[in-house]
């Protein structure tokens, strides 16, 4: 028989304190501290703890789940690390604002750019960067099985956002090094190197955060993310990346949609468009209520 124990966390809004429930299993293989850790995320995300609230104090965790202190530090140390709170002698835990990344769905590239032109400035640390072969599907499109395999995060406000896995030409970029890539712009330095982007086919879906990319974004296993998938070509059509990147939930894809005139859009175009809208209209639907506002 499975135990568990309902716990009460404190919502504050408008004056006004409610209660919102809880629960952790004690036959859940996770450990305790990950299942709290979960919980008090998915109120975050939620809006139940709100932006600049107060967490509960680490006494009062630690009665409201029944679990020793220690297990509510690692917890509260876990989204800290994620940046979903902040941790303040003699204040106590404090719900951060996320910060909520905006980029263009149909714009090749340019997610730093879009990022400054908000105030906002991207960070990017290299996790890897190995001659490696890529997916059959990335080496038609590249035309070579010669590639890098690159593993990059993108960090707003220190928050983790983006994870990216690219593969890329050897032979086109023999230069690129993981030194070279960190806090850069790949599509600036394929500019560089005479390779100038000139964009390609996309697509996105919604996808659940397996273990290594729950840990890479600071996200539980099984959070929604949006994946962007695709390939970028120069104005030859040769292919310069192939890519697959992982976007945190408090990201926003704009759309820019145009009515043209009749007859002037091919209906195989029309027939693309309307099944992006519809990839995109699901992808948010999946994230329900952890889409930012």
């Amino acid at each position: 028989m499975r135990t568990s124990r309902r716990v009460q966390v404190p919502r504050t809004k408008d004056g006004d304190t409610k209660m919102s429930t809880a629960t952790i299993d004690r036959e859940d293989a996770r450990p305790l501290h990950v299942q709290i850790r979960s919980i008090l995320q998915q109120q975050i995300q939620d809006r139940t703890l709100a932006p600049g609230q107060q967490l509960p104090t680490e006494e009062e965790l630690q009665h409201q789940f029944g679990v020793s202190r220690s297990v509510v530090r690692q917890a509260l140390s876990s989204l800290a690390a994620s940046g979903l709170i902040q941790r303040q002698r003699g204040r106590g835990s404090v719900v951060t604002a996320a910060p909520v990344l905006r980029r263009h769905v149909q714009r090749a590239g340019g997610l730093g750019e879009e990022a400054a032109a908000r105030g906002q400035q991207l960070r990017t640390r290299v996790l890897s960067l190995k001659a490696a072969p890529a997916p059959m599907a990335a080496q038609a499109a590249l035309n070579t099985s010669r590639t890098w395999k690159i593993e990059r995060i993108r960090y707003l406000e220190d928050t983790p956002m983006v994870f990216m896995r690219t593969w890329v030409p050897r032979d086109l970029f023999p230069h690129f090094t993981a030194e070279l890539l960190e806090n850069a712009s790949l599509l600036g330095l394929m500019r560089e190197s005479g390779y100038p982007p000139a964009g390609g086919p996309r697509q996105v879906q919604a996808v659940a955060a397996d273990e290594a990319l729950a840990e890479a974004l600071g996200v539980t296993v099984g959070d929604p993310l949006l994946l962007l998938e695709g390939v970028t070509q120069d104005a030859t059509g040769q292919g310069l990346e192939w890519f697959c990147v992982w976007h945190r939930a408090n990201t926003v894809f704009d759309v820019d949609a145009q009515a043209a005139a009749p007859g002037a859009v091919s209906p195989e175009e029309v027939r693309r468009l309307r099944g992006l809208v519809h990839e995109l209209d699901a992808a948010l639907t999946m994230l329900g209520g952890n889409a930012p506002e």
